[in-house]
């Protein structure tokens, strides 16, 4: 069973490596060694895990699928061993993150803390505004906005992210909702141009077409746009918190917001979820109330 175990420990070091050559200086042991524990592996399971030339080398699909699982098999046993000693061992080892490029930045400065005060804790951190592929891409957890949970991974919800309406302090004032179809509109570029746009109060929901001047496909060219004055637009509250605090931003219509979103750490796997990456997520989720709302 040992022999298997390192077996399979040199096959994720050759995955990840992208060579025998570079798995080998990694695990210090001889290129030779490590082909002969591969073909052991392969011969002992009956499938090609590996198709290697003298240049390159590459998963099989099946060599992927069991690099998955085998992946989510050693951490379990790491895992296990660790909360022998939970305190000890509860921020350690590599976590990688992905993080919505607006809201990653007021989370950045206390994932930094973290691991400033604990060095055994290795972040990778991903500001990304785009769906990633968990598995492929090696996120560990990623914390996604939207109105509903994935459909394909495990997801908890942290918080609900209120959306208010912006503009520059120089904006002409609204005087009601029905004003905004005439007036120029910041929009997220994702969002279809011809999309109306929606705004809930406390006991109604309107779509109103509008008049979209500037698009943008990240919450920080948006900011800027509402405070250059380009037009009306929503944005999430954490991000025009500050804005707000300095004044260069002022809300609009308060009584009326785009509909609530909720902020989900999503996993890419809910089998196994080791403790220090829910150790992580505990911290985003202790941003203060002012930031995000619990419920």
């Amino acid at each position: 069973m040992n022999n298997k175990l390192n077996a399979i420990s040199t096959f994720l070091r050759v995955a990840e490596a992208g060579s025998f050559s570079a798995a080998a200086r990694l695990a210090g042991i001889k290129q030779s060694a490590v082909s002969q524990q591969i073909a052991a592996l392969e011969e002992e399971l009956g499938v090609v895990l590996l198709h290697r030339t003298t240049r390159r080398m590459k998963l099989t699909a099946q060599g992927e699928r069991y690099r998955r699982d085998m992946q989510l098999v050693l951490e379990a046993m790491q895992e296990a061993e660790r909360r022998l000693n939970p305190v000890e061992h509860q921020y350690q080892g590599a976590v990688h993150v992905q993080l919505p490029s607006g809201l990653g930045q007021i989370v950045l400065p206390r994932l930094l803390t973290l691991q400033r005060m604990n060095p055994e804790l290795h972040l990778q951190i991903s500001l990304d505004d785009r769906i990633a592929d968990l598995v492929t891409e090696g996120v560990d957890v990623a914390l996604r906005l939207s109105a509903k949970p994935p459909q394909t991974h495990a997801a908890r919800v942290l918080a609900r992210i209120e959306t208010p309406l912006f503009a520059a302090p120089s904006f002409p004032p609204v005087e009601s909702v029905h004003a905004l179809a005439a007036l120029p509109h910041v929009r997220f570029s994702g969002i279809p141009l011809d999309a109306p746009l929606r705004l809930v109060s406390d006991d109604e929901t309107i779509d109103i077409a509008v008049n979209t001047v500037f698009r943008a496909n990240t919450s920080d060219a948006l900011l800027q746009a509402l405070e250059a004055g380009m037009g009306i637009g929503g944005m999430q509250l954490p991000l025009a918190a500050r804005a707000l605090q300095t004044g260069t931003l002022v809300p609009v219509l308060p009584a009326w917001r785009l509909p609530d979103r909720f902020l989900y750490a999503v996993y890419p796997d809910a089998r196994f979820i080791p403790h220090r990456i829910r150790s992580v997520v505990g911290v985003i989720e202790q941003l203060p109330p002012e930031i995000i709302k619990k419920n």
